[in-house]
């Protein structure tokens, strides 16, 4: 690494005297690339022992069509870091790198060539080890310096050995490894993290998928990990990494800030007892708010909330789904379905009754407007229960409800309020539920946006062409118990874009646009590679302003989802 002359670009508002030091009289200390040996895209240039402020970094694109990063640092970051902490190097490149900074009253520019070594991945089952591909079709003009942060899931390390829970069940066994990168707009890697920092199938507070990565509003990543949740910042820095309470196992799929300044989380429980006496490790059917400081401050229990035996939609996933014995008829009340189960095998397996994958949540909101929360629960529907753990709405079809909750389910309406004809599911004006639905999120606009993977729609057998998923934007009226369908994009790309599993949906309020990720098209035809589909659609059109084809390289490779980075939170 080494300093150089050049005429430096200055940020806007640059104090007029300006020293651009020569290479013998460069002012800072050593470059460190990787600084905390997570995040091998990123660097601390060291202050030297000087008491500089007001840092503006630029990672000059590389080639043509590079995309140029810039961003303000602050003075605490500064300080945290010891230096100025540099972003977005691209990978087996000697990248190019302009830092000003105030010294004594001037502004001094310098430039760096920081080389960053190549992407670095493990060697997965398939004896394979390649992060996707992101191949750019439609970067709209004012869209170029967005970057995007990719969460997919890979198959097991060899040489892990399996790590199961006892004979209680559970979930310890769903494990994964995770590939976690940050792409800018023009699809080059910018950043990712080094999984085999993390992941250890041999230990249970390594093993785990990490999924739900979300920016905090303080502009650091949190992340759940099987028996783990984290917060990192962007330069792989630890906040915290903690274990999860002991009440509680196998964290996957969301993990949400809330305004308060805690944080809920997707759990099973790790010993639960049922009304029948049996003690098992129930499955994605909780939710925990804890502090910062790790506490519990309460939780959800959905198998008293909602009804696990509820099982229509699980006749959707085919011949893996367990019911209830055959010729078994269902019962309204729990205790009594408990009885009627038989010998019927606990664990991460979809089937009904506590113990089983009869929920499988695989999001979170909070609703601030009345403390309540809004989940995605893939098996059932989208579901909004208050504090005092009593569900206010229901987003799903009415089939299979027991009496308790049938007056809960919303029922569908026009724009003038008047409810919608239906035939056989089918109602009319385009209105439709969603099907093992992901991401279930308020859009700040008085609606709710929701990924309808569409797997089961109209509880139809599972087909391998013909089907179609869809971003879907709806408006409740919770006093009235009605729901408006007011937007939908992905319909009409069919097969093209249909994605089974996983996927997200957001509002982005800063470009007006709504934010989608199509993250597994081509999951249920096992013998190709699947490929997702970023697009960021113009709010309230189908006016496509960005879209990312992902092409997944190597076998077992899926998109689970990915968000936008904001890097003028960050540092």
């Amino acid at each position: 690494m080494n300093a150089k002359t050049e005429t430096p670009e200055l940020p806007e508002g640059a104090c007029i005297t300006v020293r651009v030091p020569t290479p013998d009289t460069r002012l800072l200390g050593d470059v460190v690339v990787n600084p905390y040996q997570l995040a091998p895209l990123t660097a601390v240039i060291r202050d030297g022992g000087r008491a500089i402020s007001a840092a503006h970094v630029r990672v000059l694109g590389r080639g043509e069509r590079g995309v140029t990063l810039a961003y303000e640092v602050s003075d605490s970051a500064l300080w945290t870091h010891g230096g100025i902490p540099v972003f977005g190097l691209y990978p087996d490149h000697v990248n190019q790198v302009e830092v000003t900074y105030k010294l004594d009253g001037e502004r001094i520019v310098e430039h760096y060539q920081v080389y960053a070594p190549a992407v670095r991945l493990p060697v997965v089952a398939s004896q394979t080890a390649a992060l996707p591909e992101v191949e750019p079709v439609k970067v709209a003009p004012g869209f170029e310096q967005r970057l995007y942060l990719f969460n997919h899931l890979l198959g097991e390390i060899p040489g892990g050995r399996a790590f199961k829970w006892n004979a209680l069940g559970g979930a310890a066994e769903w494990d994964q490894v995770g590939n976690n990168w940050i792409a800018d707009s023009n699809g080059d890697v910018r950043w990712y993290l080094d999984i085999e920092r993390i992941h250890d199938s041999n230990r249970r507070d390594g093993l785990g998928g990490t999924m739900g990565f979300q920016q905090t509003r303080d502009g650091k990543l949190i992340w759940g990990q099987g028996q783990t949740y984290s917060k990192y910042d962007l330069l792989g820095r630890r906040i915290w990494q903690r274990n999860l309470p002991d009440k509680f196992a196998d964290f996957s799929h969301e993990i949400r800030e809330t305004p308060h300044g805690t944080y809920l989380l997707r759990v099973g429980t790790s010993d639960y007892r049922r009304p029948d006496g049996k003690r098992v490790r129930s499955i994605r059917d909780h939710i925990i708010e804890v502090s910062e400081a790790g506490d519990v401050l309460e939780f959800w229990d959905l198998n008293q909330i909602l009804d696990p035996y509820r099982g229509e939609l699980l006749e959707t996933l085919g011949k893996a789904a367990l019911q209830l014995p055959a010729g078994v008829e269902k019962q309204d009340d729990t205790a009594a379905n408990e009885l009627l189960e038989g010998d019927l095998p606990f664990g991460d397996t979809p089937g009904v009754g506590t113990g089983r994958n009869w929920a499988h949540v695989n999001a979170i909101d909070y609703d601030p407007s009345d403390d309540s929360l809004i989940i995605s629960a893939r098996h059932q529907g989208v579901v909004k229960i208050g504090r005092d753990k009593q569900v206010k709405w229901i987003l799903a079809s009415p089939k299979g409800w027991p009496e308790r909750l049938r007056a809960k389910v919303l029922t569908p309406v026009d724009a003038q309020g008047q409810a919608l004809a239906e035939q056989d599911g089918v109602y009319a004006e385009g209105f439709d539920w969603s099907w093992t639905q992901h991401t279930a999120w308020l859009s700040g606009r008085g609606t709710l946006t929701v990924f309808d993977n569409g797997w089961g729609r109209n509880f139809a057998p599972t087909r391998l062409a013909g089907n179609y998923s869809r971003a879907v934007e709806y408006r409740i009226d919770e006093a009235r118990g009605t729901v408006e369908q007011v937007w939908e994009y992905g319909k009409e790309r069919g097969d093209a874009w249909y994605s089974p599993i996983t996927s997200v949906v957001e509002y982005r309020a800063d470009r007006d646009t709504q934010f989608i990720y199509s993250a597994s098209v081509g999951y249920l035809t096992p013998e190709k590679l699947t490929t997702s589909v970023l697009n960021e659609v113009k709010y309230g059109t189908q006016e496509v302003q960005v879209e990312l084809r992902v092409h997944s390289r190597q076998p077992g490779s899926v998109g689970y989802r990915a968000l936008v980075i904001d890097l003028d939170r960050a540092f």
